[in-house]
């Protein structure tokens, strides 16, 4: 696979990353996520063990405006070379647990792609730089932090920009290691139209993630800062 050109379908299947809405998990009323994570999450991400990125959100809450800027970065070394770079970047601006704009950009090692999502009224338009088209609201957008998409059969994939139908099963229990040590999680899988693992903690915060790249390669996310370590001090 390394030998010829790299992509990030090949390296990242059908797995997306996006804006954010309010985190709550299934049967549970919505939740400031800075209540839940602080400022910003933080994960370092692995291909087949080996480090080769980062992806990171971070919230800005003013009253019943939320700001969230969420940035993914990848690259992969063969020997003194960079073969691959992918960086992803959004920004989402959300007024009462309301998504009200979003934006995405997309440098997939020197292809571009951009989207643009706003809502009007009980819809959603989006542009997706080929098209248009308006899609009824809500709709959350593929953040897999937020544990809220756990209880929909429809995402918005920031990746592509058209809606992905989608299946979520709980597979179980077990123990992830976060910052914070050890945490109790729920582990969930995606079907349909993406397929990736992700796990939440008793809270609803997003804790791991995992997924197989088209070459069978394994790329899994460490939580490096998920726990909101800066509330748990305050409260000390």
């Amino acid at each position: 696979m390394l030998a010829g050109k790299i992509t990030i379908a090949a390296l990242l299947g059908s797995i997306s990353f996006g804006a954010v809405s309010y985190a709550s998990m299934p049967g549970r009323g919505f939740v400031q996520p800075t209540s839940l994570y602080g400022s910003e999450i933080y994960f370092d991400v692995y291909r087949n063990s080996e480090k080769v990125g980062y992806h990171r959100v971070s919230f800005k809450k003013a009253g019943a405006n939320l700001s969230v800027d969420v940035t993914f970065m990848l690259k992969i070394n063969v020997l003194l070379f960079t073969a691959y770079k992918y960086h992803y970047q959004s920004r989402s601006e959300w007024h009462d647990g309301l998504l009200q704009q979003l934006q995405v950009s997309v440098d997939d090692d020197g292809k571009l792609f951009r989207m643009e999502a706003s809502r009007l009224g009980d819809s959603i338009r989006v542009e997706n730089g080929s098209s248009h088209y308006h899609v009824p609201a809500p709709i959350l957008p593929t953040d897999h932090w937020n544990a809220a998409v756990l209880g929909d059969s429809r995402v918005l994939n920031t990746l592509t920009g058209v809606v992905n139908a989608v299946h979520i099963n709980k597979l179980g229990r077990t123990e992830v290691t976060t910052e914070a040590g050890p945490v109790s999680a729920t582990h969930y899988a995606y079907t349909g139209d993406l397929h990736t693992e992700v796990w939440y903690d008793d809270a609803g915060r997003w804790v791991k993630m995992r997924f197989k790249g088209k070459d069978g390669s394994s790329i899994d996310y460490h939580c490096r800062r998920c726990q909101g370590t800066e509330i748990k001090k305050a409260k000390s």
